[in-house]
């Protein structure tokens, strides 16, 4: 006998069978729902960031609110319940913890571990903030760069002189409001949308950002390109030593060249292919005995194979409106591709891409070629200002307002790189802010206790643990250098 499977579809089940899945379908849920465990609001010891007190305990070890208390001046009413310096310190802190926008600092005025840390009973509203910007005048941003040049000044003071290289480079910004000085340019991600153009300044190696313009988005590359340099010449601690400078086809300017040859400094440029440019690479492609390949059996290359992929020629140029011919050394990369007949004959096809560096070095083309591509790092450190820091949110309508809260994010960010050189183990050394604030800083714990015997109390975590335990020591290690010396009698 021969047993049949009936099935019914949703039509052709009875109502016994329908009622069943009901049931079934209600038992599910009401057992799911009896896992949510029950909230209260009452726990007046946990905090969002139980590890930020090592970041306090740095801004007080090397004087960050003496700075800014020295360097900013606000008239404010009698009856004002916070100070300017006030306000920028925890500006700086809401940089540093990753609330970049407004709307998400108010999260500190109920986090009580912050507030502890802080030694503050209450924390500004995101609307005090806004006022606050809005009285700045232009004569505040003066104030904000003497304060980050002198934040880098006692850095600069705790280390030996060195040789620094300078990376320059620009990044787009696009905008999505009504901003003041948005203008449509070349923007390559959004199309016809207005932005800003950002022109940074960073120490290669250790990444200090010494410098930041905010235009309009339609800015020219090269514009007053002479005037920021020499700005970051002053913006400078007297500890570093210009060595040379890194820049982009965009900022080949002969009146920086001219003047690094005076300076003595080095200087290192992509220069854009125009027509002088590429009369020189059909020069040498006519005479191929002025390549050089780069490849070199006793070294191993990434930037060439044993095939010589990568070739180079060495010659001076002479570019429109020069007063004279400067070294440029031409980098020639064969691709090979295959091309198909019409008689489906396959044959290999070697084309050429050609890029040109303007230099004063002495450097051989190989090395050359390794220290400009040192200089991609300074994008790396663009795209942390820019997610990390939000330099590329402009919620307010001002240009001023936007390039002062840039500002106080600049200070914040070199905060942050001296305390990973200062305080962090060598792991973390060269990680962004987020990975700082996921690994270290944004961890909960308990505030327990009062007075001096306040503590926090957090998860086990060995890695944790060991960070924290390496944080303590290299931060004991700080204090000490900072410690002067006792005068010994005359």
């Amino acid at each position: 006998m021969v047993t049949q499977n009936h099935t019914h579809t949703p039509e052709q089940k009875t109502r016994r069978e329908r009622r069943l899945e009901y049931l079934q379908e209600r038992r599910r849920v009401k057992k799911a729902m009896k896992k949510m465990r029950t909230v209260t609001f009452d726990n007046t010891t946990v905090t969002e960031s139980a590890n930020f007190q090592y970041m306090e305990l740095f801004k007080e070890l090397i004087g960050l609110d003496k700075i800014i208390g020295n360097g900013f001046v606000l008239e404010q009413k009698e009856n004002s319940l916070y100070f300017a310096r006030q306000l920028i310190d925890y500006l700086i802190d809401c940089s540093i913890l990753g609330h970049t926008r407004f709307s998400h600092m108010d999260a500190l005025k109920f986090d009580p571990g912050y507030l502890s840390i802080k030694e503050i009973t209450r924390f500004p509203d995101e609307s005090t903030f806004r006022t606050f910007l809005k009285k700045l005048e232009w004569k505040h941003l003066m104030q904000l760069i003497s304060i980050n040049k002198e934040l880098l000044h006692q850095k600069a003071r705790m280390e030996p002189k060195r040789l620094v290289w300078i990376d320059i480079d620009d990044t787009v910004i696009t905008l999505f409001g009504e901003q003041e000085g948005g203008v449509n340019g070349y923007n390559p991600r959004y199309h016809g949308r207005p932005s800003y153009k950002v022109r940074v300044a960073f120490i290669a190696g250790t990444g200090e950002l010494l410098h930041l313009e905010l235009n309009p988005g339609n800015t020219n590359g090269m514009k007053d390109f002479l005037s920021f340099v020499k700005e970051v010449e002053a913006m400078l601690p007297p500890e570093y030593i210009i060595e040379g400078i890194r820049a982009d086809c965009g900022f080949a300017d002969p009146a920086v060249m001219s003047y690094a040859e005076e300076k003595g400094w080095e200087y290192i440029f992509k220069l854009p292919k125009k027509a002088t440019v590429k009369k020189a690479i059909a020069y040498l492609q006519q005479h191929p005995h002025f390549w050089e390949t780069l490849a070199e059996k006793e070294e191993e290359i990434r930037f060439a194979t044993e095939d010589d992929r990568w070739a180079a020629a060495d010659i001076p140029i002479l570019l429109n409106k020069w007063e004279r011919a400067r070294r440029c050394v031409i980098y020639r990369e064969a691709h090979e591709t295959e091309q198909t007949s019409k008689n489906q004959l396959t044959m290999m096809l070697t084309t050429y891409s050609f890029q040109a560096i303007i230099t004063n070095t002495e450097l051989k083309p190989l090395p050359l070629f390794h220290s400009y591509n040192q200089r991609a790092n300074i994008e790396n450190r663009i795209d942390e200002i820019k997610e990390g820091y939000a330099i590329e949110q402009n919620s307010l309508h001002s240009l001023r307002m936007n390039l002062l809260y840039s500002w106080i994010k600049v200070i914040a960010y070199n905060v942050v790189v001296w305390f990973k050189q200062a305080f962090l183990p060598d792991s973390l050394q060269r990680c962004e802010v987020k990975t700082v604030r996921r690994v270290l800083l944004k961890v909960p714990g308990n505030v327990v206790g009062s007075g001096r015997y306040q503590h926090i109390r957090m998860a086990p975590c060995p890695v944790l643990e060991a960070i924290v335990t390496a944080i303590q020591k290299r931060a004991w290690e700080f204090a000490k250098r900072l410690i002067p010396k006792f005068p010994e009698a005359a």
